[in-house]
């Protein structure tokens, strides 16, 4: 069998801050036209919910997982997120950090973003 893969299809309560949020914190390209998002060979389009849909809308479960070369990038996915949030404030929708684990073996941020998917990212440290 042979086939190729299309987009993700996520779906969310606000497509233009999750764009942004992708693009501003975690530096995917983004084509507001298409409301798709990438990053290397993965392949995001977002769709906005109704508005009926909207209320409580969360996708607990799922989980992007990515592996970084190095600690330092961490840093700079944290430095990035604060400052998305600090010029993209909004009361009624936010992301959260919901794991930032800095042990000497492991290091790892888990972001939760408003649609309740969580993006991690992990780095192998080596002693």
């Amino acid at each position: 069998m042979d086939y190729v893969s299309g987009p993700i299809i996520l779906y969310s309560q606000d497509k233009i801050r999750m764009m942004d949020f992708l693009s501003d914190v975690f530096e995917f390209e983004v084509d507001p036209e298409q409301d798709m998002v990438t990053s290397g060979n993965l392949n995001l389009k977002l769709v906005e919910l109704h508005q009926d849909d909207k209320k409580g809308f969360h996708t607990d479960g799922v989980t992007f997982a990515f592996k970084l070369k190095n600690t330092d990038q961490i840093k700079e996915i944290v430095s990035k997120y604060n400052f998305f949030l600090y010029r993209k404030e909004d009361k009624t929708l936010s992301e959260e950090i919901c794991n930032l684990d800095q042990s000497t073996e492991h290091k790892s941020l888990s972001i939760k973003d408003i649609d309740g998917r969580v993006w991690q990212f992990d780095v192998e440290t080596l002693q």
